[in-house]
């Protein structure tokens, strides 16, 4: 295995340096670089990376009231990534949600979410992505394409991904990446409290914006 430091330390930006530290990272324990060299495909030399739960994030953001927004998380998140060593750049990647770990910090709320009108989790218990392509879109920053199926339904999609960045901590080997999504949940059948036009203007908006900032290793 080509040992030049495979890392991903992605945070997302609501999170502070002093919060890390607060974690227990200090600085210098990670040796970082940026990776924006031309996708290749790579049928060898690549390593599968799983990702750390622990140290994952999903965030999402949504209109409410037509004035706010308003903002949770889900608090699982699984799955794996391709990095291709020759070309040094992630290939390839893929992750599942379990919809039943939405956090809004209400519990009520929480499972008004997971029940038939939103998520409906007994029935569709996950959301899942499977990458199809990600090409270079600027220093640093990438288009990610693939597939999002959620609500028992499977949609292409388009992300950006950045803040990309591979090295060692703590000796062991590590990648990681931030990846913005932006669905509308009416395309995936979630329309409760949805304006009639589909717009921003109901109780609750259509629009949904993803934050996936994932942190892996091998």
């Amino acid at each position: 295995m080509n040992h030049k430091a495979l890392c991903i330390v992605s945070a997302v930006a609501l999170i502070s340096f002093a919060g890390l530290a607060g974690l227990g990272f200090r600085s210098g324990e990670v040796e970082t670089s940026q990776r924006v060299e031309t996708v290749r495909e790579s049928a060898a030399g690549t390593t599968t990376y799983t990702v750390d739960p622990v140290h994952s994030n999903v965030i999402f953001k949504i209109r409410h009231g037509t004035v706010t927004n308003f903002y949770g998380r889900f608090n699982q998140v699984d799955g794996a990534i391709e990095f291709d060593e020759d070309a040094e750049i992630i290939s390839s990647m893929s992750f599942k949600i379990p919809v039943s770990s939405v956090d809004t910090n209400s519990r009520t709320r929480d499972g008004h979410i997971k029940g038939a009108e939103f998520f409906n989790f007994r029935q569709y218990p996950g959301m899942t992505f499977e990458s199809t392509s990600i090409k270079p879109n600027g220093e640093g920053s990438f288009i990610l394409k693939g597939t999002l199926s959620l609500h028992g339904v499977t949609k292409e999609i388009e992300a950006t991904l950045d803040q990309v960045r591979t090295g060692i901590f703590r000796d062991r080997d590590v990648l990681g990446f931030e990846a913005r999504f932006t669905i509308m949940r009416s395309d995936y059948g979630i329309m409760k409290y949805l304006a009639d036009d589909l717009s921003e203007t109901g109780p609750l908006g259509n629009r949904v914006d993803l934050i996936v900032a994932i942190e892996s290793g091998i």
